[in-house]
């Protein structure tokens, strides 16, 4: 079965858990690598990264209150983390406008029947 690569983003404004991804309807995707941004240039930032499991109706932490040096990044390679249909990645900053998300994903369709 092959896979269709994406990359999703987002730029963290304010301080509240935000969505990053979610699983399409009909795919499974495999979380490949995560890169979370410092764009400030004078303050680190504390970053925190969780996934809601929707099935389950339950979210779990994947990186908590993680401290980001100014211009710098944290790149999680070789995450393999698997989400199902539906599955939200989320991220938050420890102040607004301070943090960027980016994610790259490989999708794979599951069709219904």
């Amino acid at each position: 079965m092959d896979g269709r690569l994406r990359n999703a983003a987002a730029a963290l404004a304010d301080t509240n858990l935000t969505a990053v991804y979610t699983v399409p309807t009909n795919f499974t995707a495999i979380v490949k690598e995560i890169f979370l941004t410092n764009v400030d240039g004078t303050s680190a930032v504390d970053a925190t990264l969780k996934y809601t499991d929707t099935s389950g109706s339950a979210t779990y932490a994947l990186l908590s209150t993680k401290s980001i040096a100014a211009d710098s990044y944290l790149r999680l390679e070789n995450a393999n983390i698997i989400l199902e249909e539906g599955d939200i990645l989320k991220a938050q900053a420890g102040a607004g406008n301070d943090l960027t998300v980016s994610v790259f994903v490989e999708e794979f369709y599951k069709p219904q029947g």
